[in-house]
This record gives C-alpha cells, sequence and structure tokens, in this order.
C-alpha cells in the first residue's frame, strides 16, 4: 500500500509544472485575451509531459539510473554540457519568477511591497532545500496544492463560462495585429507545461524512493493522476480568466490582476485563496527547479547528490543549488515583472526543446538500458509530434511578437 503513497511525487510534480508562476502568467494571459482559444495548446502539453513523465520514471525504474546519468553516460561528457546549458539559462529565468512569485504571494497577504519580501522568499526557499527532507518537499506542495481547486470554486460561483466564452474554445479569437502574441502564448504555455527540470527531479524522484520494476504500476498511474491534476488547475485559470478579465479587457499583465478573477469569484476570501495558490504553488516550483539543477549537475559530473543526505555527505550537489538560487535571487532583484519573467522563460524553453529532449528518446529506444520496456512506435511518434509543433510555434511566435514591438 505504501508505494501507491508515490502518486505524491507525481502531485508534486504538477504542482510545481503546471501551475506554477509560469502557468499561472500563461494562462491568465490567455484567458484575459483569448478566451478558451489557447486551451488546446494546455491540452497538447499536458499529453506530452504526461508521456515524458512516465518515460523518466520508467528509465529510472528499470535501469536504475537517472536522466542525467543516462545521458552523460550514452553520449559523453562533451554532448552533456549542451543540454545542461540550454536548461541553466531557461531554468534560471523560471526560478526568479518562481521567488517573485512568492514575494508577490506574501505581498497579497500581508499589504507589504513585494521587493521588500524577496529575501524572505530566497531564504525560505534556501532553508528548505539545505534542510528539508525529500518526503516534505514531496508531500507537503502536494497537500497544500490542493487549493488551486478553489479555481474550479470560483468558477462555479460565477455561474460558469458564458456561451460566448464558450464558442472561443472551438473558434478562438485572435484580434488584428494580436497573431504575434497568441502564438507566443502558445509557445509559452507548451514551455511551461513541458518543463525539462520536470524530467530531472521526477528520475531522481524516482531513484530517492528506490523505484524498481515493480513500481511500473505506480509510475503509470503517477504520471496520469499528477500532471492530470496540474493540467485540470491551469485550465480553470484559463477559463476564470476569461470569464472575469476578457470582459473588462483586463490583460492580465501582472499576477496581481489574473488574481482578479477569484476576488470576483468569491471576494475576500477568493483573493486570499489565489495568495494562498500562488505561494503553495511558486513554493513547490522553486523547490523542484532549485533540485532538479542540484542533480542535474551532480549526476552529470558524477558527484554524491540525494536530499535525503546531510550538506557534509553531498557538498557540492548541495552547493550547486545554493549558488544556482543565489543567482536566480539575483535576477529577481532587477524588478521585473515575475510574470513577464516567466513568459520569457516559458517561450525559451519551448525553443530549445529538441535539445533538451532529443537525446531522451534516443535512450527511451535503447535496449541496452530498457530491454522490454524501451518506447513503441506509438510513443515516439506522439511525443516527436507534440515537441515538433511546441517548437514550430516557438520558432514563428518570438521573431513575431520581437518585430512588433511586444
Amino acid at each position: 500500500m505504501k508505494k501507491w503513497l508515490a502518486i505524491a511525487l507525481g502531485i508534486v510534480t504538477a504542482t510545481g509544472g503546471f501551475v506554477d508562476v509560469g502557468a499561472i502568467a500563461t494562462a491568465g494571459g490567455a484567458g484575459a485575451g483569448f478566451g478558451l482559444g489557447l486551451v488546446w495548446a494546455m491540452v497538447l502539453g499536458t499529453l506530452a509531459i504526461m508521456l515524458l513523465v512516465e518515460m523518466a520514471g520508467r528509465l529510472a525504474a528499470v535501469s536504475g539510473k537517472t536522466y542525467a546519468e543516462v545521458i552523460r553516460e550514452r553520449f559523453g561528457f562533451k554532448f552533456y554540457v549542451v543540454p545542461l546549458t540550454s536548461e541553466f539559462i531557461a531554468n534560471a529565468v523560471l526560478l526568479a519568477a518562481d521567488l517573485g512569485g512568492i514575494a508577490i504571494a506574501l505581498s497579497l497577504l500581508t499589504g507589504l511591497d513585494w521587493h521588500t519580501l524577496l529575501p524572505i522568499a530566497g531564504v525560505g526557499i534556501f532553508l528548505l532545500i539545505w534542510r528539508a527532507p525529500f518526503g516534505l518537499i514531496e508531500n507537503g506542495p502536494a497537500l497544500l496544492g490542493l487549493v488551486t481547486l478553489s479555481f474550479w470554486v470560483g468558477i462555479v460561483a460565477l455561474g460558469g463560462p458564458q456561451p460566448q466564452v464558450v464558442a472561443t474554445l472551438w473558434r478562438p479569437e485572435v484580434p488584428s495585429g494580436e497573431l504575434a502574441n497568441y502564438l507566443f502564448l502558445a509557445a509559452a504555455i507548451l514551455g511551461a507545461v513541458i518543463s525539462p527540470y520536470l524530467l530531472y527531479f521526477y528520475s531522481s524522484g524516482a531513484r530517492e524512493e528506490r523505484w524498481s520494476r515493480r513500481s511500473l504500476g505506480v509510475n503509470q498511474v503517477t504520471a496520469v493522476v499528477g500532471m492530470g491534476f496540474g493540467s485540470t488547475t491551469a485550465i480553470a485559470l484559463i477559463v476564470l480568466s476569461a470569464m472575469v478579465l476578457g470582459p473588462l479587457h483586463i490583460q492580465g499583465t501582472s499576477l496581481v490582476e489574473i488574481g482578479l478573477g477569484m476576488s470576483a469569484a468569491l471576494g475576500n476570501v477568493g483573493a486570499t485563496l489565489f495568495a494562498v495558490a500562488l505561494l503553495t504553488t511558486a513554493t513547490g516550483a522553486a523547490l523542484e527547479v532549485s533540485l532538479s539543477m542540484g542533480y542535474n549537475v551532480a549526476q552529470g559530473f558524477g558527484w554524491e547528490w540525494g536530499e535525503e543526505k546531510l550538506p557534509a555527505q553531498a557538498p557540492r550537489f548541495n552547493l550547486v543549488m545554493v549558488a544556482y538560487l543565489a543567482g536566480a535571487f539575483v535576477i529577481a532583484l532587477i524588478g521585473i515583472e515575475p510574470l513577464r519573467l516567466a513568459l520569457l522563460g516559458s517561450a525559451f524553453t519551448a525553443l530549445v526543446l529538441p535539445i533538451s529532449l532529443a537525446p531522451f528518446l534516443v535512450v527511451m529506444n535503447d535496449k541496452d538500458y530498457l530491454g522490454d520496456k524501451r518506447n513503441g512506435t506509438i510513443t515516439n511518434v506522439a511525443t516527436i509530434a507534440i515537441l515538433g509543433i511546441a517548437f514550430l510555434v516557438a520558432v514563428v511566435s518570438i521573431p513575431l511578437l520581437l518585430l512588433s514591438g511586444g
């Protein structure tokens, strides 16, 4: 029975992967600007991350090795540095956005300026990654992340989406001159959902929990339930923003604006629930990104690693996490709106997906690592198609957005 509690690993991965500052930024902006016209991107991204997370767990359970370990072993250290570099850049921006999201959540709860609260966010994450056991990092955000279900309560409280909003689900309304922004948001949604750092975190978490072939059933359920949970809450935020912000012509250009949907639905209680949801999910995501970079670098360089180990037992693993957190904190101190950072980081992630995930797909078809558990044709085709769409949307949208001055 205990092994089925491992589903919590999928829930925390989804809480940090779907409903982090990146997902809130993309979902809120999508709903405010285009109604339900970008739900397709969220659904597409969900299918991709379900496939990829299941693969990462299967790789760890069958081979006994993590994503980063296998990439370095299979392709060599020089090749491994390429996806590491792309992840290093994208995740630094995303982690800065998550720290800013924590500060803004605290600001909504206390009334203090979020810039003042930013050091508290940084110190809090530092203390958790330095001393908290993996079980706390896994289960804490998983339980607290359930507060994001309040987004659906807000939709019900408002009576559900209006017919004209529902119609945008299959007939997106893209105003003249907004095509670049529409495509950019689509790319950002796909990048926010299909984040490679999730795979480093998930495969390493499977190792931390000592998964084996007997865990494959748990892995499949975890991938579907965990990613599905994250997806439904993100879609709820799109719907809520479409219902409230769209008619008021509020573009959702800040996290505070996106929170107005819950305020309109449930008043002060809704505002508090949004702040708590933002605090929980941004904290979960910040922990995931920090840990994933520690895992990535330590495993790639062959160092000792493990959140359950004391800092003295895995000093370089912990040093990487702390140094990376410090770097992201410096980026956050620049003062750029966290929502904007999240959008840029997510779009860049979509752009570099082939660099990050192409070697992973090669490994998932290698019988030396997976034997009879390697990928089938359908899984390969579906994954390549979805990743290709994400890459093409990013390639088209980013130049268009720059040319339009967006």
